[in-house]
């Protein structure tokens, strides 16, 4: 994994990636920061040890107690500069026309760790949860709303854009008991009330009934120091966590 000093929060994992290719599938980098933070005890003890494979094939694999699971990395914020009109006119407007100061600061970010998660990939389970938050306009890659869809799960309410997707991978998530330990695992303790009890969006939640992408420019400008200041929070609560569990020597 490397040695812990290496870890850098502010790393750009495009930096490492082979021009026209995608970092989460290519960065070196990014596969060993998954690794250092997320092969730790689960919240019932037991080891979450991941492993690398040859080549990125597999990206990671869990493998205890007879389950395994291959996991892949996942951008789990969004500036939408690569859709389309064709996918949200409104969205399309709203970057336009943004100023030069604001496009500067909201367009084509440094893909650093605060922005990246894993998630479970199998054949069999279609489409995963990378693939289905992006495609399914309910939700527009936004974490919020996919938090919001898995604190969902865990307290057994039925209802919501990726249920399907979850119920499919329940295995996945029952590794973590319940919805605050989730949160913990994984750092997103910026996207959620202090009792745990609620997300905190974005963006005025609205039940999923209108798409998950802002729809005029002061909405995305919101939207957007929303996504950049969570990824600042997490990145820090990892930093403190390497800190912590993987001192210098």
């Amino acid at each position: 994994m490397g040695e812990p000093g290496e870890f850098d929060d502010d790393y750009n994992f495009r930096d490492d990636t082979p021009a026209g290719q995608d970092p989460d599938r290519r960065s070196r980098t990014l596969r060993q920061y998954h690794r250092l933070l997320w092969s730790k005890p689960l919240p019932d003890g037991r080891p979450f040890q991941l492993h690398a494979g040859r080549a990125f094939s597999p990206y990671l694999v869990y493998e205890a107690d007879g389950t395994s699971f291959v996991l892949g990395s996942d951008a789990i914020t969004s500036s939408y500069t690569r859709w389309s009109r064709r996918k949200s006119k409104s969205l399309a407007d709203a970057i336009t026309a943004l100023d030069e100061d604001q496009r500067s600061r909201y367009l084509n970010p440094p893909y650093t760790i605060g922005s990246a998660m894993i998630w479970p990939v199998r054949t069999k389970d279609r489409p995963t949860m990378n693939t289905a938050r992006g495609l399914r306009l309910s939700i527009a890659d936004r974490m919020d709303l996919t938090l919001e869809c898995i604190r969902r799960h865990y307290e057994g309410e039925p209802e919501s854009p990726l249920a399907d997707v979850i119920t499919a991978y329940a295995d996945f998530f029952a590794l973590f008991g319940g919805f605050r330990e989730f949160v913990d695992f994984f750092h997103f303790q910026d996207l959620v009330t202090p009792d745990y009890d609620e997300v905190r969006f974005y963006l005025p939640f609205d039940d999923f009934t209108r798409s998950g992408t802002p729809t005029t420019t002061e909405e995305y400008v919101t939207y957007r120091e929303a996504t950049l200041e969570f990824i600042e929070g997490r990145k820090r609560r990892m930093a403190e966590w390497v800190m912590k569990h993987h001192p210098r020597d």
